[in-house]
Order: structure tokens, then sequence, then C-alpha cells
């Protein structure tokens, strides 16, 4: 994988809430970097209203990148399980993992409505799956995100519009307020099981960036390009990683405030 390694997540292309109408205007966050990882929920593959839209935007997103020599690693999320180049990437060999995050719970994203209205199919489906290796939890996580299709996305950006979306079924709230308070335990949890080695877990999949970097593995969680969220940039480069705040500014994307850079031992380096 070619350096410098550039990771984004959560574009959701093709949602009419998304932040990103015209990925041109993405060319100052993506410039510079030789291998662009799509880390999840790239586009709205499994949202037949969105469906058309977002393979059209990630039509133009990969001419973009053709266009400024960027070779893409595109990972799956729970909105696009069949985008795949691979199910996770290493870095610093494997003491650095980036993968979507719907593998963290079994439930892949327990505070959605269908989540919620479908509880008997989903426990048949966890009951029924295997999770003992992390191709198995990587598998199951695709299954299940076939289950949770909703039949009704919100279109509106506004922020009151998202905040009554997320309220709504009754419970909804709950459920995504205790995914948000327990990520960070769940992620690490997940990672000593599956990536023992891990230093680093980086994920998006949540809508809720941030560094936590007090005890290991580090989280760092990448946010969304979905209001009312944010998103953060991450960069591997001669064998630092570094995470920091995305930003527009006059109607393009671009890399904000550095907020933590981890450097490894130049042993430890992919290749």
């Amino acid at each position: 994988m070619k350096e410098p390694v550039l990771i984004l997540s959560d574009l959701h292309l093709g949602h009419k809430a998304s932040s990103i109408d015209d990925v041109a205007a993405l060319e100052p966050l993506l410039r510079g970097a030789a291998t662009l990882v799509l880390n999840g929920d790239t586009w709205q593959e499994l949202a037949r209203e969105f469906r058309e839209d977002g393979r059209r935007l990630w039509q133009d997103l990969r001419a973009l990148c053709q266009r400024l020599s960027i070779e893409i690693v595109a990972l799956p999320g729970n909105h696009d399980p069949g985008q795949r180049d691979a199910d996770y990437v290493t870095l610093a060999a494997g003491k650095i993992i980036v993968m979507h995050g719907d593998t963290v719970f079994p439930e892949v994203a327990p505070w959605s409505r269908m989540a919620l209205r479908k509880k008997t199919e989903l426990r048949a489906i966890l009951s029924s799956h295997p999770q003992d290796t992390v191709e198995q939890r990587f598998a199951l996580a695709k299954k299940v995100s076939q289950c949770l299709i909703p039949n009704y996305y919100i279109h509106s950006k506004n922020i009151f519009a998202r905040i009554w979306d997320a309220v709504t079924p009754p419970g909804r709230a709950w459920h995504m307020i205790t995914s948000w308070l327990t990520m960070v335990r769940e992620t690490r949890k997940f990672a000593r099981r599956y990536f023992p080695d891990a230093a680093i877990m980086v994920c998006g999949h949540f809508h809720f960036c941030g560094v936590w970097d007090k005890q290991l593995p580090a989280v760092i969680n990448t946010g969304s390009f979905m209001p009312p969220g944010s998103a953060y940039w991450t960069e591997w480069k001669e064998q630092t990683l570094s995470v920091g705040l995305v930003g527009k500014k006059s109607g393009l994307w671009q890399r904000g405030t550095t907020l933590a850079v981890w450097k490894f031992d130049p042993q430890h380096a992919d290749g």
C-alpha cells in the first residue's frame, strides 16, 4: 500500500442528508494521498431510493482519485456491505487495524429502527451464525446488514429533523446513546478477541468522532459526513499515524487541526 495513506469513513454518498453533494469538493482533502482507504458506508448501496445517486457519486469519486493518481481501498460498511476490497486493513505490521466498526456489536446497529422491529429475526440470525473467527464476524455483519435495510430514510439535513428522526420510534434514542457510551469499551473487547496485537483501532460507523487513548488499544472514531456529526481525517505516513479535523472552507473539504499523533518503530511498518 503506497503512502501517504488517507483514511476516511461514512461519506454516505447519495443519501439526501449527506454533506457531500459533489465529490469534486473533496479534492483539497484528498490531494497528497497516494492511497485512500474508504472505511465503510462510502455510498448507499442498500438504499433503493438513494442507490442511483450513490452509485453516480461513487463513480465520480473513483474518477477523481484516478485523476489524482490515488489508489482506492474500499472497505465494507453496513450500508455498502458488497463494496469490498478487503474486510479490514492492517498497518504497522498489525499494530493498527482499520475497519468500519459495524462488527463491534453483533447486532451491527442496535439503535436502528429495523433492529427494534425485527428483534425475533435478528435473534435467530445471531444464534445460528458462528462468531469464532474474525472472518465469521465480518460475514455475520453483512448478513445482519441485509436484515436491517430500512423501508424509510430521512431526506433532510435540518438538525431538528435529524433529531426527531433519532428519537423515533420510542426507545431508539436510548439505544443510540447506550451504543455511544459503550462503543469504545466494545471496540476494545472486539480487538482483544480478534486482534490481540492491535495498539490502535480506527473505526467509523457510530457517527461519533473522537480519540480515546488513555488505555490500549487506543480507539479512533472518524465520525461521518452526515449532519449534525462531524468527520476526522486519519493519515499513515513514514511510520506515523495522525488524526485531525475535517473542515469546509469556501465550499471545499480540507484537513484541519491535527489532534493526535502516534509514531511507530520503523521495523513495524507495513511493506
